[in-house]
Order: structure tokens, then sequence, then C-alpha cells
């Protein structure tokens, strides 16, 4: 009953926020292309040990500029930016509690919580793009990089198909890590997930050789849908190490820094231990600790 609860919130939350989503609509450039994105990504949960997580994304692109987003996360920050939105969005939240309270629903809350906080908007003619993100407890922030950052090596003889497309295979050091990823020059969009752009063609898979992070391309269609501009505003303007720091300090101080904000604990009375095995499990990017 109180799932179903949940699901009718969802869709008259929708409904309010549809006339907003219309006018924003109206000032918004549209997508040429949609491409469908599954992000794997292994870490460490306390005694959970390690948990393999896959998160949906979505690229919205044009030759001018693309999106790439989580839709959920894109849906919650929409609610957030109405009032009549913040008010379903509670009821909603109430709901999921009260479900995991009564039946230990997690499927419930994970209706209703942030899976990611990340955007990544390109300019194609900056040749820039804007990364969106979460930098610690509650704190989220926003940085500009230039396309160059990114240094492709071309492996013409090394192809695979994906989608039913014929891809070729690129390298790049980024950010402290080497990426493979596969890219098809029959889509002449030079775009990607992530951060990822710059090849002749689209990026359909990248990887990184500890298998830690993936993002697979699971559908691709031509579409005429809004971009929207972030419905948040809680994002600030921060320096990318600043931020993966930060970031760092709360997913190891994370029951000890919610405790001492609201009073309440996480789980477990006190942090994992920090340990070499832990650390080994990092972020996209780990040029940050250098």
């Amino acid at each position: 009953m109180l799932n179903r609860l949940i699901i009718l919130l969802g869709i008259v939350s929708l409904l309010s926020t549809d006339s907003f989503a219309k006018n924003k609509s109206e000032d918004s450039p549209h997508a040429d292309i949609k491409v469908s994105y599954n992000y794997h990504n292994k870490f460490l949960r306390g005694d959970d040990g390690v948990v393999d997580k896959t998160t949906p994304f979505i690229l919205l692109a044009n030759n001018n500029q693309s999106k790439f987003y989580c839709p959920s996360t894109e849906y919650k920050d929409s609610l957030l930016s109405t009032p009549s939105g913040r008010a379903k969005e509670r009821q909603m939240f109430d709901a999921a509690v009260a479900a995991y309270v009564q039946g230990h629903d997690r499927s419930a809350m994970d209706g209703v919580v942030y899976h990611s906080r990340l955007y990544v908007l390109k300019d194609f003619a900056k040749s820039v793009s804007t990364t969106y993100d979460q930098a610690g407890m509650g704190e989220c922030g926003y940085y500009d990089e230039p396309f160059s950052e990114i240094d492709w090596v071309i492996a013409e003889d090394s192809t695979k198909q994906i989608l039913d497309y014929q891809c070729v295979m690129a390298t790049t050091d980024y950010h402290g890590r080497q990426w493979t990823v596969w890219f098809s020059p029959e889509i002449p969009v030079q775009d990607g997930p992530w951060k990822f752009c710059g090849l002749p063609g689209l990026i359909m898979e990248a990887v990184e050789p500890f298998g830690q992070h993936c993002f697979i391309a699971t559908g691709i269609e031509s579409c005429s849908q809004p971009i929207f501009p972030l419905f948040s505003s809680e994002y600030e303007r921060m320096n990318r190490l600043d931020m993966l720091r930060a970031l760092r300090h709360y997913r190891e101080n994370s029951n000890a820094m919610f405790k001492a904000a609201t009073g309440y604990e996480l789980g477990g009375s006190v942090d994992a231990p920090v340990t070499e095995e832990s650390r080994k499990y990092d972020f996209l990017e780990t040029d940050y600790h250098e």
C-alpha cells in the first residue's frame, strides 16, 4: 500500500511540474540525439564490503552543446525547484521512510534519494565542459575545463561491435586514470559519456583497467527533447581538486560528520577504518592525491 502511495505521489508531482517544464522548454535548445548509458562502479561500503552499483545516465546532444545527467536526479531537482514540487517531494520521502520502517523496504528509499549529483554540460563552440557534482556532506560544486585536457590515441586496427555499430578503440590518460573507449564513426557526434568527447564519432563504451568504473551505451535514438539548464541552484563554483578532496574526506568520515550535524548515526558507531585496501576504490579521477 505504501509503495503504491509513493508511485501515485510521483505521478502527481510530475503533473504539477509539467507546466513549469513546458515554460523552460520554450527557451531551451533541443537535442538531435539521445543516448542511454549505464554507469557501473564499484566501491567499499562499511560492512557490505565491495558494492557494484549501476546508475542510468542520459546524453542529450546537438552540434552545439550536450548534457550528460542521471534522469532521476533531474526529476528530483525539478521537484525541489518549486514550492509545490518541494511539498510533493516531502510527501514521497515521508512515505518512503514509513515503508522502510514498517517493512525494511529499501527499494522505497531508492526512489526518493539521490543516486548521483553529477551533471556534465559541454559547449562545443567554446570547447569547454562544465561539471557539477557532490563535494562533501550537503555541498555541491561546479567547475569548467577545456576539451584539450583529454588527449586521445586512436588504435584504428582495434574494432568491435556495440549495439550493431562498428566501433574503433582509443585510449587516454586522464586525471590519474588510464581509459580505453570505443567510438563509432558511423555516428558523427564527437561526444560521449561523462567528460569524454573529441573523437570522430560517438563514444559508446569507456572502461578503466581496474574494473571500478565503466560507461556502456544501452540505446541510441533521434529526438528533439529539450536540453534543460539545471533546475538546482545549490552548486557553487569550486576548484576540481578541492571538490574531490572534500568528497574523499566525507566518504571516510561520513558517520562522524553526519552525527555531528544531526545527532543521528548513519549506521554503526564509528566510520570504517581507512586502509590500503579501501584506498584502492577511488573516484573517476584520482589525481587529487598528488
